[in-house]
Order: C-alpha cells, then structure tokens, then sequence
C-alpha cells in the first residue's frame, strides 16, 4: 500500500511540474527581472513582413530580448532558421513574434529577407547573413555581366560563400570543388557566384576555372 501511495505522489508531482517546464521557455519577464517592453505605436510597421533568423553563434540561436537595448537579460530563444514576422522597429532592433505568439526584440542583423522584382519583402530560401554576423552584399546593377557564365571550383576541397568581395567577414556556407556554379558578376578581383542549389556568395577569381 505504502508503495502505491509513493507512485501515485510521485505521477502528481510529475504532472504538477509540467506547466512549469512548458512555460520555463519562454517568459515575458527577463532572467534578469525586466519585463517585455511592447512598441509604440508609431514604431509598427502598416505591413508587417516574415524574415528567417539567420545567426552564426556557435549556439545556432538568438534570444528574445525584453527591449530594444543590451543588458537587460532574455525572454528565452529562437532557433535560427525559424520564420517569424517583423512587427516593428526601433533604431537597429527588430521587434519580432514567432508563430506560437512569443515576442521580443533582437538586432535587425540576425534577419535575412530580399526584395522581390516588385519590391515586396520575401523570405529567402537561401543564407543571407554570414557566421560573423554580415548581411550577403547583392552587386550593384553595373556590376553584373551582360553575359553570366559557368565555371568550376578550383581548390584543395572546398571553398566558402562570402558575404562580400572582401575577405574576413565569415561565410555563407560552403561550396565543394568540381562543382559547377553560375558567374554572375566581377568585381575587384572576386566573382559573385550562384551555386546548384541557390545559394549565392563571393570567392576570389582564382578559385575558379
């Protein structure tokens, strides 16, 4: 009898500390004790827009900050690659809502989204930010070639898609050798390239053949 009394307390405790657990993710109070500070009004944007968080932390996440300004703790995290949509904005942060309803605030650099032909923000479907936090550079309009052509990877395994044409800004991923890949433009010594899969990025023009 004593047993069964132990197991029966032991399911109440377990089912006691559920909510617990569940609501331990997220919070609208910071582990540092300030509460989420909502946009004003005219900081809100008359269409709000989806983005994917793009982060190169080592932890693969950024976090819902409580306001608009370090040093206030967190709200708890979001993975990146999650979609969310940007609701507001103020200075350099995003003020940002995940499908399930969490809001927070994080810089507008951990963002990725592209502008489509008629202007219209859009999720990519490709990287945009680097692991060092810098947004894919796009050539400017003169600077593509009237004629894109495909060349190959010409390294010793792989190389990086940069962000820029200019080293020491992270990557974008990586490309193996032998692939095949579209030039897209020439600038200053580096190619800005379109991968097989979709992905585009920047490399030195001897990485190519």
């Amino acid at each position: 009898m004593k047993r069964i009394l132990a197991m029966l307390l032991c399911i109440v405790m377990i089912v006691m500390l559920f909510p617990a657990s569940a609501s331990a993710s997220y919070s609208k109070v910071s582990n540092r004790g300030v509460k989420l500070e909502l946009p004003k009004e005219s900081e809100y944007y008359k269409t709000p827009f989806e983005a994917r968080v793009e982060t190169g932390t080592e932890w693969g996440r950024i976090y819902f900050m409580p306001k608009p300004e370090k040093g206030n703790g967190h709200l708890g995290t979001v993975d990146a690659g999650t979609i969310v949509t940007i609701l507001a904005r103020r200075g350099g942060f995003f003020f940002f809502e995940t499908e399930d309803g969490e809001q927070g605030w994080n810089g507008k650099k951990f963002f990725a989204w592209y502008k489509d032909e008629d202007g219209n923000k859009v999720v990519p479907d490709f990287p945009m930010v680097s692991t060092k936090g810098e947004r894919l550079v796009f050539p400017k309009e003169k600077e593509y070639l009237s004629e894109p052509f495909t060349a190959e990877i010409r390294s010793c395994g792989r190389i990086y898609l940069m962000p820029m044409p200019e080293a020491g800004h992270g990557n974008l991923g990586i490309v193996d050798d032998d692939e095949e890949v579209t030039i897209l433009a020439d600038m200053m010594g580096f190619y800005f390239f379109k991968t097989e899969d979709g992905r585009y990025g920047w490399n030195g023009k001897i990485y190519f053949k």
